[in-house]
């Protein structure tokens, strides 16, 4: 690209004309469609005043006005010498303006209407002749075709400008489009967080902020839970809102509750309530879950030139919202198949520990105690979780010991020990082609091992046994001896908590054993007190069965208090 074409691209087809009729040294005016001066010629000195005087004024409006009236815009003499050349701006063969050039001819000069001129703008006639003598050049015959080559260079000009146009209007889309996929692919990216709904409406929000000219974004949720799930009545946004978090928030349940349909919705002024500051535009735009209304994304307070909700805004926005309504659909039924899930799995973990009265509720206060110990140790809620599932989970393999063994209220042969011992692996071995389950399997097999390298069933020690194990190995343990069984009574908190210690670096992980004396234990009491109660009432049903008999490792056990619990 030349430097004069790079100077040229985003200027108007007309100051460019015009640019180029001065280097010819034919001065211009600039006409509105109605004849009205927009721009008088740009030259200055005597020259200037010549063609501003009344004179030329009168003249050229005259020209113009006959244009204007419907007379054909063609090369047009003033008086001898002297011509004007049309060039209107024509759109859809409508005219929009004029360019118009003025060609002189050396007998203008010695024209009455020059004398004229000169008259009335009081100036010398002479000192002006010297002036215009170095553009009063044409003739009769050269004016015409420099009439037709000024036609053809504003029909480039304005092939160029309209290409401009539309490339600026196609790179414009590009970006639009580009900005549109690029939103789309990140939330995309996103839509796996079935389990963090909120997470997913947070980023999608500051993505909008990041890419609309809007000064916030926000997303309200209706109470609906069956439908919104997570984010029933929620509140979310990106950005600065125009009033209190909780003023936006209430007005934006509001304007939801008047949406209706399934358009966008753009208000302002007191129709936005506070989220309307200053009567600028806020758009809604709904988003369903199972054809119902649950809530909105919203802006407000768009910046820059225009300062009106467009097209491309909604596109985004739109998209944005189809995406959040699949999300959410795709969570509420992910929730509610959580739920049925873990109901099903506390059932069947509540029923393997109501074999006997005294395991009664065993696998859900591990679970806790785990989902606890696991937040002490600096591990985040998302892990303390899974490890909280593996705490429930972790004695499922005692289905398939026999319910003699497990609920024998005496002490236990060698061989029945060794049945015992199998319910990590069989637990195992149930579990591992769930996949859900993968990062929990560790927990359930190796949540016996010791420290020290004398557990089972692999004989692990240290940190190669997994984390997961090492924690639930120290609750399960620490549940054991603070409840009761059917071979012994509970244990005070206080010597409970000093096998803790004493066991550690022996049969539980030191820093674990430190961590766990940090733990608050009053829902565990809670949950114990609740099991103790259930067990005594069913234990006064069958009043025939011992509540403490001796021993229940196998005689010659060297075992630690805690690590002889193999019934938990």
């Amino acid at each position: 690209m030349t430097d004069a074409a790079a100077q040229s691209v985003g200027r108007p087809a007309h100051v460019q004309l015009r640019e180029r009729c001065a280097r010819l040294g034919l001065p211009t005016w600039r006409y509105s469609a109605g004849g009205h001066v927009i721009a008088p010629p740009a030259e200055q000195g005597v020259v200037g005043a010549l063609l501003r005087s009344r004179t030329i004024e009168l003249l050229v409006e005259r020209a113009v006005q006959g244009w204007v009236a419907g007379q054909e815009a063609t090369l047009t003499e003033l008086f001898p010498g002297c011509w004007l050349i049309p060039l209107p701006d024509v759109h859809r063969r409508r005219r929009r303006a004029y360019t118009v050039a003025m060609a002189l001819a050396p007998e203008a000069l010695q024209s009455e209407q020059f004398l004229a001129a000169c008259q009335s703008a009081s100036l010398d006639a002479e000192a002006t002749r010297s002036a215009l003598r170095g553009i009063a050049v044409m003739d009769g015959r050269t004016v015409g075709r420099v009439a037709d080559l000024l036609r053809w260079a504003q029909e480039d000009l304005q092939a160029m400008a309209r290409g401009e146009h539309e490339t600026g209007l196609m790179s414009r889309r590009l970006g639009e489009s580009y900005e549109e996929l690029a939103l789309l692919y990140k939330l995309g990216q996103s839509m796996n967080q079935l389990d963090h709904p909120q997470r997913f409406v947070r980023s999608a929000c500051a993505e909008l902020h990041e890419v609309l000219a809007f000064r916030w974004i926000a997303a309200r949720f209706s109470g609906d839970m069956r439908h919104a799930g997570a984010v029933a009545g929620e509140f979310f946004f990106h950005g600065e809102l125009p009033a209190p978090v909780d003023q936006c928030s209430a007005e934006a349940e509001k304007l939801l509750r008047g949406m209706l349909g399934t358009d966008p919705v753009i208000l302002a002024g007191e129709a936005a309530g506070v989220l309307g500051r200053d009567s600028m535009q806020v758009v809604l735009l709904p988003v369903f879950s199972e054809g119902i209304l649950i809530g909105a994304i919203m802006a407000g307070q768009k910046f820059g030139d225009d300062p009106e909700v467009t097209s491309p805004d909604l596109k985004m926005l739109g998209a944005a919202a189809g995406h959040l309504s699949v999300l959410l659909e795709n969570a509420a039924l992910y929730e509610r198949q959580q739920a049925m899930f873990m109901g099903t799995l506390e059932a069947l973990t509540a029923s393997i520990d109501a074999k006997d009265p005294y395991t009664c509720g065993h696998s859900e206060r591990v679970a806790h105690l785990a989902s606890s110990l696991a937040l002490a140790h600096g591990l985040s809620a998302e892990q303390a979780e899974r490890i909280r599932i593996a705490g429930l989970v972790h004695d499922i393999g005692k289905i398939g010991v026999p319910e003699s063994v497990l609920c024998k209220p005496g002490k236990l042969t060698s061989e029945e020990f060794e049945q015992i011992k199998l319910h990590p692996e069989i637990g195992h071995h149930i579990l591992r082609d769930i996949p859900m389950f993968d990062d929990v399997l560790p927990g359930v097999l190796h949540h016996h091992e010791r420290f020290d390298g004398t557990g089972y069933p692999e004989r692990l020690a240290g940190e190669a046994i997994p984390l997961i194990a090492r924690i639930i190995g120290l609750v399960d343990a620490f549940d054991a001896m603070s409840s009761n069984r059917t071979y012994r009574r509970a244990m005070d908190r206080t010597q409970v908590l000093e096998e803790i210690r004493r066991g550690a670096g022996l049969q539980f992980d030191p820093q674990l054993a430190e961590d766990f004396m940090k733990v608050d234990l009053s829902k565990f009491d809670e949950l114990l007190a609740r099991a103790q109660q259930a067990a005594e009432r069913k234990l006064n049903r069958f009043s025939h069965r011992p509540s403490v008999l001796g021993e229940r490792a196998p005689a010659g056990s060297d075992a630690a208090p805690g690590a002889r619990e193999e019934a938990a």
